[in-house]
This record gives C-alpha cells, sequence and structure tokens, in this order.
C-alpha cells in the first residue's frame, strides 16, 4: 500500500502559500522554482525538466485549468465594461463598451492560458499534498 503523505505541500517545500501560486502565474514550476516546462504557448511538459515533478497528477487535470482561465477572462470581462461604466455616467456609449470588452473576452483566453495552466498545477499542489511518486530525484 503506497504511503500518503498529510503534511501540505507549501510545508514539504518550504514556501507560502501565495509564494507556491506565484511561481505558477509566473509560468514556473511551482515546487522548485525553475523555468523551461512551457514548451509552446499552448503546452507544457509532462515533468518539470528541472525537479522532474508531473504536473498531470489525474485524470481530467486540464479541466481545472480550463475552468480556471474561464473565470479569471470573465471576470477580466466584467470588470472592463463595470469600469467603463461607471466612467462614462452619465453618458453611456453601448459601442465603446462592446469593444471594450470584447478585448479580455478575446485576447484573455489566449494570453493567460500558461500562466492559468501553471497557477492551477500550484493550486493542485494546495489542494493535494505533494506525494512521493509525484517528484522524481534527477
Amino acid at each position: 500500500m503506497a504511503t500518503v503523505v498529510e503534511t501540505p505541500t507549501f510545508e514539504q517545500l518550504g514556501v507560502s502559500k501565495a509564494r507556491l501560486v506565484m511561481r505558477g502565474v509566473l509560468h514556473a514550476c511551482p515546487v522548485c522554482g525553475k523555468h523551461g516546462s512551457i514548451v509552446k504557448w499552448f503546452g507544457i511538459t509532462d515533468r518539470c525538466p528541472h525537479c522532474h515533478y508531473r504536473f498531470h497528477r489525474t485524470e481530467g487535470h486540464q479541466i481545472g485549468y480550463v475552468g480556471l482561465n474561464t473565470v479569471v477572462c470573465f471576470t477580466l470581462t466584467f470588470v472592463t465594461v463595470l469600469v467603463g461604466t461607471i466612467l462614462m455616467v452619465p453618458n453611456i456609449n453601448s459601442t465603446a463598451l462592446i469593444i471594450a470588452g470584447l478585448v479580455p473576452a478575446a485576447l484573455g483566453p489566449i494570453v493567460l492560458l500558461p500562466s492559468c495552466r501553471m497557477a492551477w498545477v500550484a493550486l493542485d499542489l494546495l489542494f493535494r499534498p505533494l506525494q512521493p511518486g509525484d517528484q522524481v530525484d534527477p
């Protein structure tokens, strides 16, 4: 039977929760903090090239980062339209608001995809602690 580690990942790695997530947001491996995991804009390696951490630990892992990307982009679109509306009161120009809202709605999912992928890996580590088989020493 496999040993299950109950110690939170951030304690295992000796970093704060915020630092763990910021590593992912900045395209670095959440475990070791080194870059090089994003091979193309739409893809990441299976394992970190430095610490060999396995990024996809469960079936359906990609649903998490797609959901995170969706939530972030909807939030950016909403905030853009809200701020635009507040700035235009009392003469609201709906055409300008639609155009302003389309920018984060159209570009956000593409521009933020790598950050959302690696941020989801970091969030997954906060939800489910690092296990002995997840990281193989080089």
